[in-house]
């Protein structure tokens, strides 16, 4: 509170490129590739750089078979980001991020379940198995593909990421946006589902309009992912995929900014009947940001899938950016 009221003054008058909330798909089968966050269209200037921390809790419940197939996806995935940023000369930006991904029976089931029934929701088969497991399980014409039934937690694949402007904020551009790239390394264990063996190379454009913080803002990007051969369900990979954002902002307290967030991409996975790897996924994002104090943010973020099965039932997002 003491932040809050003393800082209305440059709260009043800052004025910021809208913040996409950092967020991708958690799924056990897609978090282990090079999906990236959108990012900021804002790109850092040589005496700046930036510090964060991404925690995503992820609760997974959902399953389906065919002749041929059956998966399983019933646990929790929890990844602590350490995300750094460090702008460079002549508009440039270099970062890097490194995860630490956890696979286990989680904490959630009981509270989802009570939220369900408290709204009158559907269970979908929720209470039927034990709470808190680990079940990750695809097999394929009888031969497991995938089996962690068991928790796991360590290192995740390191991720190097180069950004520059196409456009800075100016009075009369109306929007800024930026040029951005990751690679992603093979360093996480790929059996444990905590990488997935493959070298990707991710590039985008993120863009946002910069009217006034208590104006309506607008911010979204998208681009294409490429991966070369993993080690996970390998002949089923694909090598292409796309992805977007999109998302609109506003300022409703001198330091609190509202945030609604799509999030999109083709499928990773290809010659399945089942929808959790065959189709499209999308999960929709609402939360907030604060600014407690000058270029210092605390977001909070819930997703869910708009798509059931492609991505997580819910994810918790928390972050902490902080000049450095």
């Amino acid at each position: 509170m003491t932040a809050f009221s003393g800082s209305l003054s440059w709260a009043e008058t800052a004025a910021r490129t809208a913040r996409p909330f950092y967020s991708f798909n958690q799924s056990p089968l897609i978090q282990i590739y090079g999906l990236p966050a959108l990012g900021e269209s804002r790109v850092l200037g040589p005496d700046e750089s930036t510090l964060a921390v991404h925690l995503q809790i992820a609760n997974h419940f959902t399953g389906a078979s065919t002749g041929s197939e059956t998966l399983s996806l019933d646990g929790e995935t929890q990844r602590l980001t350490l995300l750094w940023r460090q702008g460079l000369p002549r508009n440039k930006e270099w970062g890097f991020e490194l995860p630490f991904v956890s696979h286990n029976g989680g904490f959630l089931d009981m509270s989802i379940e009570e939220f369900h029934d408290i709204f009158g929701l559907p269970q979908n088969g929720r209470t039927d198995p034990p709470r808190n497991r680990i079940d990750y399980r695809y097999t394929r014409n009888g031969v497991d593909l995938v089996g962690l039934t068991r928790a796991v937690s360590g290192v995740g694949d390191v991720r190097l990421f180069a950004g520059e402007p196409i456009v800075t904020q100016t009075a009369s551009s109306g929007y800024t946006a930026a040029w951005r790239v990751s690679l992603k390394l093979p360093t996480g264990d790929d059996a444990e589902l905590l990488g997935s063996g493959s070298t990707d190379l991710a590039a985008w454009l993120s863009i946002a309009t910069t009217r006034p913080p208590d104006k309506w803002n607008l911010y979204g990007g998208g681009g294409v992912l490429l991966m070369s051969g993993g080690n996970v369900m390998p002949a089923q990979q694909r090598h292409i995929v796309a992805f977007g954002t999109l998302g609109i902002s506003q300022k409703f307290f001198p330091q609190v900014t509202i945030n609604a967030q799509l999030d999109v991409h083709s499928p990773f996975y290809s010659d399945s009947g089942l929808r959790q790897l065959g189709e499209y996924a999308a999960q929709g994002l609402l939360g907030l940001d604060w600014e407690f104090t000058p270029r210092k943010f605390l977001a909070f973020s819930i997703s869910e899938d708009l798509v059931v099965g492609t991505s997580p039932d819910v994810t918790f997002n928390l972050s902490l950016t902080v000049p450095f």
